[in-house]
């Protein structure tokens, strides 16, 4: 999960004291939490996580010796941010959260070929099995 954690400003600390009598601000609301545990399906049918799937398989296109890593890691971080900004996520905090995944998918991708055989595979090796939709397993 995301967390964020809220900045204490140095300038109040330096403000006229004016400024402190005035009301303290409500405090921040907590941030949102995203939880795949109940139903991944969102996140699955997500046009993001198949533009990654798709930049895996051409990334593999011409065999695992021949995968230009920097460059499949420099379109996943693209496709990680517009996944942020399209669900109103703090991109940088998303970006730490998942900077480890396009390695290990590559790791996957090059042990097992069939993980990129289809969507379905790449959601299984990515969310693990489903009950339904893409990546279901009876």
């Amino acid at each position: 999960m995301i967390k964020i954690f809220v900045l204490a400003f140095a300038t109040a600390l330096l403000a006229a004291p004016a400024l402190a009598q005035q009301a303290p601000a409500p405090p921040a609301s907590p941030p949102k939490t995203y939880d795949m545990r109940d139903d991944a399906a969102p996140w699955i049918n997500d046009p993001n996580v198949h533009a990654f799937y798709q930049a895996t398989v051409e990334a593999f296109a011409h065999g695992p010796d021949h995968v230009d890593r920097e460059a499949f890691l420099k379109r996943s971080r693209e496709i990680f941010t517009a996944f942020a900004a399209a669900h109103g996520m703090p991109t940088d905090q998303l970006l730490n959260h998942v900077k480890a995944i396009p390695d290990e998918v590559l790791v996957w991708a090059a042990r097992d070929p069939h993980t990129l055989a289809s969507y379905d595979n790449f959601v299984v090796a990515l969310f693990g099995p489903q009950k339904s939709g893409p990546g279901a397993r009876p």
